[in-house]
């Protein structure tokens, strides 16, 4: 499973990730949480959404699962950082059996993970069911890749979506998985009429944002990278469309009235 990432852990991946925040990308859960909880952040990744869930449960826990215990690393140190002393990190794999009892937590929480795994999103969904306690929820928000939607136009920057759906889905994974969540849950065991699905966007349109995504998506295909390495390896593109696109990158991002936007399904599912 460590492998199957497609955007590895570099540094460009973490600062991008870094940027997420509770209040913004997991707004919709916010209102159903409660100051005791105990919640389990799944792909933690830097641990900045799960900082931001562990300041919101002053009398609860927030326990941040990574596939491996190097990843976890950036997590700690967001914690550290911010002088919070309610988070556990534990190293964990959500497609075979998660290392807690049942009923253990009364938020789940996953933000960007169910699209990558190599299994039926059903499986994943069954095992966030079973840790959590009766009455809890999962939250889950997941992309809509086809949705991916650049402006100014340009041709070369295409590459992005042909890129990330082909590795993705060479790894087993779901790029288009925003969708699927509401059926993937009931399929999980979760009841409909405890079920909601909604949706949401992401949209780089500020200036800032702008040259940062722009820089971001070019350095993840930089000479060397893991993205780049698996997008030429699997056959997704060749070299000369990868630095066209990185080329496009940075001169999409100092073009005046620039703007990057994607689709992003969201679940609540309560046990």
């Amino acid at each position: 499973m460590a492998d199957k990432y497609i955007h590895g852990h570099s540094a460009a991946v973490l600062a991008a990730h870094s940027r997420r925040t509770a209040q913004r990308d997991a707004a919709y859960l916010i209102p159903h949480i409660k100051s005791h909880f105990d919640i389990l952040d799944i792909g933690c990744g830097p641990g900045t959404i799960s900082a931001d869930l562990a300041a919101l449960v002053p009398q609860g826990r927030v326990t941040c699962v990574e596939i491996t215990e190097s990843a976890l690393n950036a997590a700690r140190s967001t914690f550290t950082s911010r002088s919070l002393g309610n988070g556990n990190f534990v190293v964990g794999d959500v497609t075979s059996r998660l290392p807690f009892e049942d009923d253990s937590f009364d938020v789940v929480h996953l933000h960007m993970v169910i699209m990558h795994l190599p299994c039926d999103a059903t499986v994943a969904l069954k095992e966030v069911r079973r840790v959590l306690k009766p009455g809890g929820v999962v939250g889950c928000k997941e992309m809509i890749m086809s949705t991916t939607r650049w402006f100014q136009v340009d041709k070369r920057l295409d590459m992005w979506e042909k890129a990330i759906t082909g590795t993705i889905l060479e790894t087993g994974g779901s790029p288009d998985m925003g969708m699927g969540l509401k059926s993937a849950a009931l399929e999980a065991g979760f009841e409909q009429h405890k079920v909601k699905s909604t949706a949401s966007s992401w949209c780089f349109s500020e200036e800032e944002a702008v040259q940062f995504f722009g820089d971001s998506c070019a350095e993840r295909f930089r000479e060397g990278s893991q993205l780049r390495e698996r997008t030429i390896g699997g056959g997704h593109a060749t070299p000369e469309e990868v630095d066209d696109f990185v080329k496009a990158c940075h001169e999409w991002k100092e073009k005046k009235g620039s703007w990057f936007g994607v689709m992003n399904g969201e679940l609540l599912a309560w046990k």
